[in-house]
């Protein structure tokens, strides 16, 4: 599984308000994750981390490339949680 891109709204408002001469710019999607968690059989309830990716230092980043192994023959779909630096989350289901 690849992450290819994240973008904070949040972040993004508070970067743009501190706007001066130059328009501060995120160039790589990874500094505004704090954390990417994935559960790979989602029930709709209840949230099982089977993968957590949480950098040690502040200066490191996410991986946003992970691999995980799925249960023969459930149908549920794979969530993966990405917390923002601001600690605002994000919740996207993937169909098997």
């Amino acid at each position: 599984m690849v992450i290819d891109d994240f973008i904070s709204p949040s972040i993004l408002e508070r970067l743009s308000s501190q706007e001066g001469v130059l328009a501060p710019q995120v160039t790589d999607w990874r500094s505004m994750v704090d954390s990417v968690m994935i559960d790979t059989a989602y029930d709709g309830s209840v949230f099982n981390v089977a993968l957590a990716d949480t950098p040690e230092r502040k200066t490191d980043l996410v991986e946003g490339s992970y691999e995980v192994e799925l249960e023969e023959g459930s149908s549920a779909p794979v969530a993966v949680k990405i917390t923002d630096m601001l600690g605002e989350e994000v919740l996207v289901l993937l169909d098997r």
